[in-house]
């Protein structure tokens, strides 16, 4: 569930990313959005991205501590292996 949710915020950042390049190259061509709102549209979309990292980087955290108890489980159980 959780990475359905991740993966339709990444899509819709991706879209967004889209919107804010297309407005900027219509602003070059003198197009619409004012120079402040292509701005703060880059800075919530820098916002979005670093919010995704984290929740990836969170989530390879967590798999990494999984795996680390795994590993010193797995040696406990050779060093009691080896003693007997």
């Amino acid at each position: 569930m959780k990475k359905t949710v991740e993966n339709i915020l990444i899509t819709i950042l991706i879209l967004f990313g889209f919107f804010i390049v297309y407005q900027i190259i219509k602003r070059i061509l003198g197009g619409s959005w004012t120079t402040e709102d292509i701005i703060i549209s880059l800075l919530i979309f820098n916002l979005g991205c670093v919010f995704t990292i984290g929740l990836s980087l969170a989530r390879l955290i967590s798999s990494h501590n999984h795996l680390s108890n795994q590993f010193k489980s797995l040696a406990n159980d050779f060093k009691q292996h080896i003693k007997k």
